[in-house]
């Protein structure tokens, strides 16, 4: 029991880090667009959705530490839902 959960944990740990290096990733490159490369709309607009899904993880974080965050997450869910968007962050390859 006590190894699973330990390698319950250390998969979870690896999976974690692998999102945080792909968003790294994907704001450096964002940022690079933003310097560099801003003539070429079709790279603006990723960088555009990828500004937004920092947004999203900004204003996420907040709201996951209040007591009853996974009732608030998912309401706030359903209702972006029913605008057609969502409040979660969308994986993007630039």
């Amino acid at each position: 029991m006590r190894k699973e959960a330990i390698t319950k944990i250390k998969r979870s740990w690896k999976k974690f880090n692998l999102v945080l290096l792909r968003e790294y990733r994907e704001s450096k490159k964002m940022l690079e667009i933003y310097k560099n490369k801003r003539e070429d709309k079709e790279l603006v607009k990723e960088a555009n959705r990828q500004l937004v899904d920092i947004f999203k993880i900004i204003m996420l974080f907040p709201i996951s530490l209040l007591p009853g965050s996974v009732v608030i997450v998912t309401v706030l869910e359903i209702i972006a839902k029913a605008f057609g968007g969502t409040i979660f962050p969308k994986k993007q390859r630039f």
